[in-house]
């Protein structure tokens, strides 16, 4: 029997099609969203991806009929928080309350899945929290139906990872992590800490920087990579040790070109952590190159016959939750034995028509009053007697567009005093904005961006001061009027002056 996995990535999909533990496809695609072609803009990107897929199993043959779909980090939510030990029975409501601490949107817009960690010698529980925007699960589950596969697995990659690890015959006992990257591509790394199995913290970055210009080289791009890898495990590594004081890693496996391995000397040297480098090629054979995708991509494929301690699903979870809904929408049981006469169907149309009818003889006094009053209307001097019914249309089609042109002006009008005026009051101390952007399409919609920064000497405080700041903002009468929807696009850290100072992008809708 073949398996399917399939890996989303940033900027690539892959297919990678096993049998047992060996790959029999492995299909590289482009990702549709970054098609610039002027042709390739006019088609949306769901169906360029559709046709990309279908001609992709179609020149494969492809024949497995469940897949396991593999997600980059910038699709999901993941959190890990700690709550008291609590009844079994109480869980989930504890859990979606503390979640709602952690996450910069509603609960209620995510499909979400949860593991814990029970913890009886320090009576607490640490919970692993994985979330997805319910509208973008569903497109993953239309790729599916339209492919005519069923999704047996939907996972966050770096726990595909995890899968992969132990195929490689490494242990999952103890606090270890790992560290995947490729400087040769432009997928997402990931830096994990595991404890037992169970993640601990999870880091997702993108090595990739902004254009350097037209005399950027290929040697400069690979400067650039290596000295933001450097950045990344130092501010993942500190903000692990933060946060998991007592939890010391004593050993990172690596997942990575054996070339790029070498740069990791340099930036351990200092370190009592201990790195090593994953055989990978021994697990994915000969003839396929090193690839962090492929990996990805191979290790979901094995989710049925290579299973791992974290049991996350958000496939599952998606399907419980359907199951929750349509259990709250169930008859009552007064109206289980109900049988239905059709005399009494017939005599309730017989109603509905006489009601109709009795409605109509109502109406039809007023319709000729309403016609007299339009023949008494004063006749407008732009309309000739004599003009053709032709004429008569184009004439009123200009005058709508007019009045349409005049209606969408006070409508969309819009008035940024009131909102820009709340923001000062919402900033939190320790916290400046550099950049505020605002749009207005063509219909309508209106989109803030406020870019800035947060310095307390403190990360863990400088990202909950975020926090705070769209609290504020959402708790403000006069700015949730204009803005409903207000989230973090983005937020990082970045050295100034060398200072690391939290960067963030909030957007309002």
């Amino acid at each position: 029997m073949n398996y399917l996995g399939i890996y989303f990535g940033i900027k690539e999909i892959i297919l990678v099609e096993t049998s047992g533990k060996k790959i029999v496809n492995n299909i590289r695609l482009p990702h549709p969203n970054l098609a610039i072609a002027e042709l390739e803009e006019k088609v949306p990107a769901d169906i360029k991806l559709m046709a990309m897929l279908k001609d992709a199993f179609r020149t494969n043959r492809i024949s497995a009929e469940e897949a396991y779909f593999c997600l980059s980090g910038q699709d999901l939510v993941i959190r890990t928080f700690e709550i008291p030990l609590i009844p079994q029975n109480e869980l989930r409501g504890v859990v979606n309350f503390e979640a709602k601490k952690y996450i910069p949107f509603k609960l209620e817009e995510l499909d979400y899945d949860f593991q814990v960690l029970f913890n009886k010698k320090d009576k607490t529980s640490l919970v692993l929290f994985v979330g997805i925007k319910k509208e973008v699960l569903a497109n993953y589950v239309s790729i599916a139906k339209q492919l005519n596969l069923k999704i047996g697995m939907l996972e966050y990659s770096a726990f595909s990872i995890l899968r992969f690890l132990k195929l490689a015959g490494l242990s999952d006992a103890g606090v270890m992590a790992t560290l995947c990257f490729d400087l040769n591509n432009e997928d997402e790394a990931n830096f994990t800490v595991y404890e037992n199995g169970f993640s601990l913290f999870s880091r997702d970055f993108v090595l990739t920087g902004e254009a350097g210009g037209f005399e950027q080289t290929v040697e400069t791009d690979l400067t650039q990579k290596k000295e933001k890898l450097n950045n990344e495990i130092k501010v993942s590594l500190d903000y692990y040790n933060r946060k998991f004081p007592e939890k010391t890693i004593k050993n990172i496996s690596v997942l990575s070109d054996k070339e790029s391995y070498s740069d990791l000397k340099v930036i351990f040297a200092e370190s009592a952590i201990t790195f090593k480098l994953v055989e990978a090629q021994k697990i994915l054979g000969k003839g396929i190159d090193f690839s962090l995708s492929v990996i990805k991509s191979f290790a979901a494929s094995l989710s049925k016959i290579t299973p791992i301690k974290i049991k996350i699903n958000l496939i599952n979870a998606r399907i419980k939750a359907a199951k929750v809904v349509a259990k709250a929408v169930k008859f009552p049981p007064f109206l289980a034995g109900l049988k239905l006469d059709f005399k009494y169907i017939i005599l309730g149309i017989i109603v509905c028509v006489a009601v109709l009818g009795y409605g109509l003889l109502r109406i039809l006094p007023m319709q000729k009053e309403l016609i007299e009053a339009k023949n008494q209307r004063v006749k407008i001097a732009s309309v000739v007697a004599d003009d053709s019914l032709e004429a008569l249309s184009e004439l009123g089609s200009k005058y709508q567009k007019k009045i349409h042109t005049l209606e969408n002006l006070i409508k969309n009008q819009t008035y940024l005093t009131y909102p820009l005026s709340s923001i000062p009051q919402a900033l939190p101390d320790g916290m400046w904005l550099e950049t505020l952007s605002f749009v207005q399409n063509k219909s309508g919609g209106i989109e803030l961006s406020l870019n800035g920064r947060v310095y307390l000497e403190d990360n863990d405080k400088e990202f909950d001061l975020v926090r705070v700041f769209i609290m504020n903002l959402k708790k403000d009468l006069e700015f949730s009027k204009y803005f409903k929807e207000i989230s973090i696009s983005s937020i990082d850290q970045k050295l100034v002056v060398e200072k690391t100072v939290t960067v963030f992008l909030i957007v309002c809708k």
